[in-house]
């Protein structure tokens, strides 16, 4: 038997309503709908931590975001912590990342330093676009170094070095200065191509860690010209509720970059499948695209994400293809949660699942055989010393509870924006007994379990 590849497609701050095969035909993903049919899309997968660090680690390690001890964007990913390619190397497998890992801060450091590997052969590191010296930045530099300036993005504002001056707003878009295939996720999909074209041999763990389609919201022209703004959906959000204070038709321009951001992934996801197609590694290799969180992009009156975890900034796309292994051109509504991605691709390769792995496969899921569904979702987002949100969300409600900030709740049947709190309303009391419960029993599931007992007394 041959175990997989495993090549995880992995984007930032990418919404569940970004798949033109998921339900959205104001999108144009061909690349990533052309995925979905030969594989499966799955309708209700949510990240466990609504912002980067918190998400990626834990998804990678199969720990919940406070088992893994990062709540929130700048807490650097603890020594020690075994990840799904740790479990894979004594089985043969190379593990690489190219692009985003977002495993330490980008903020005060300097990317010239070298960075931990977390035990990954090939560590082509770029957090974002263009604004440190990174290998990104080499990279363009190296293609043509009249374009790096015309590449580069603005630092973000707790940025400590010397400042880059581009426009990084994520409510100002702009079309790319660069030539089309010097963009970050060119950079990306280049480096994962070429290495799947060099380990066709070998069984590998790959991660393409696009960035896009966060802010900044600067796609190539030719993928802004796809996309009219005055044919997409605009942002929900109750009167008085934008804090940006701007005009339905400047929300529906930054939508239609951002849009356009996630075709332009589209595009160089396709190179790298392309690759794999060509090495005649397509049904040899499980391939998942996911994204680490999403962009409320205008719903609530606001961009970005955070607590406490609305459907906007939670609910990420995901689907799962391996060619004649899985089913093509299923879907399934189940509730799915992010840590249960590195029990399914352990499972898939045939590899045993440790038992400090908190999530639950769903390799039965996609192989038609019985499955337990899960009962929620389960969301949180802790600030040490600051403030704490924990989230469940079932199919048909979501319940969200602060520490400083009351609860929440939302009838999901319907209200699927999350626009009107009923936690206060008398005909919802039952629900809201059971929501308080069901976070109380999740509470258990989210557990450190470590150190183990080693004896009766």
């Amino acid at each position: 038997m041959r175990r997989p590849n495993v090549l995880l497609l992995y984007t930032d701050q990418q919404r569940w309503d970004t798949i033109a095969a998921a339900g959205y035909p104001h999108m144009r993903t061909p690349n990533l709908d052309a995925l979905a049919g030969r594989g499966v899309l799955f309708e209700n997968a949510f990240c466990n931590a609504p912002v980067s660090m918190p998400s990626r680690q834990s998804m990678l390690s199969g720990r919940y975001p406070s088992t893994v001890g990062c709540t929130c964007n700048g807490i650097e990913m603890p020594p020690g912590i075994p990840t799904v390619w740790d479990i894979l190397r004594p089985y043969g497998y190379r593990a690489a990342n190219f692009g985003k890992l977002h495993f330490r801060n980008h903020s005060n450091r300097d990317h010239r330093t070298p960075h931990p590997t977390y035990g990954l052969d090939t560590l082509i590191l770029s957090d974002e676009p263009g604004c440190y010296e990174d290998a990104y930045v080499q990279w363009v530099r190296r293609r043509d170094p009249d374009q790096v300036e015309n590449c580069r993005c603005g630092t973000p504002p707790a940025w400590t070095g010397r400042p880059v001056e581009k426009v990084r707003s994520p409510v100002v878009p702009y079309v790319f200065e660069g030539p089309e295939d010097m963009t970050h996720s060119a950079f990306t999909a280049e480096e994962t191509a070429d290495f799947v074209r060099r380990h066709r041999d070998e069984a590998f763990f790959a991660i393409a860690g696009f960035f896009a389609p966060h802010c900044p919201l600067n796609p190539p022209a030719r993928f802004v010209e796809m996309y009219d703004p005055a044919e997409l959906p605009a942002p929900a959000m109750n009167p008085g509720e934008d804090r940006f204070d701007l005009s339905e038709a400047e929300w529906l321009r930054i939508r239609a970059h951002y849009y356009a951001l996630v075709s332009h992934v589209d595009d160089q996801a396709g190179r790298i499948l392309t690759a794999l197609d060509e090495a005649g590694l397509r049904e040899d290799t499980l391939v998942i695209f996911t994204s680490d969180h999403g962009d409320h992009l205008g719903d609530h009156g606001t961009v970005g994400k955070g607590a406490p975890g609305l459907d906007s900034c939670a609910h990420v796309p995901l689907i799962v293809s391996w060619p004649g292994h899985l089913p093509e051109g299923a879907t399934h509504r189940h509730l799915i949660e992010a840590v249960d991605l590195l029990p399914t691709i352990l499972e898939c390769c045939a590899v045993q699942v440790p038992p400090f792995a908190q999530g639950r496969s769903f390799r039965p899921l996609l192989e038609g055989e019985d499955y337990e569904p899960r009962r929620s979702a389960y969301i949180e987002h802790r600030v040490p010393f600051r403030d704490s949100w924990k989230t469940v969300r079932t199919a048909d409600f979501k319940y969200c509870v602060g520490s400083h900030a009351g609860e929440r709740l939302y009838d999901l049947r319907t209200d699927r924006h999350e626009l009107r709190d009923v936690a206060g309303d008398a005909g919802y009391a039952d629900v809201l007994a059971e929501m308080r419960a069901e976070l109380i029993r999740r509470s258990f599931d989210v557990e450190n379990q470590y150190p183990p007992r080693t004896g009766h007394y």
